[in-house]
């Protein structure tokens, strides 16, 4: 399972919207729609280590988040 990361506006207003678990960037997409959201991309991984943060630079599709 990936997790996906939403958005959605109200009011005029953008504001971070549920995370979706799914197996695919199709069903992700699917979810969102449903749900009237805005799919951002594919949550990768942020690594802190010694007050610094830096992310995980792996590209697996046109939609990834880092």
């Amino acid at each position: 399972m990936k997790i996906f990361l939403t958005e959605m506006t109200k009011d005029g207003k953008t504001f971070a919207g549920p995370n979706i678990v799914a197996e695919s960037i199709e069903e992700a997409e699917e979810a969102a729609e449903s749900n009237n959201l805005t799919l951002l991309g594919e949550f990768k991984e942020i690594f802190i280590a010694n007050d610094l943060m830096s992310y995980l630079d792996e590209q697996l599709s046109d939609k990834v988040l880092h």
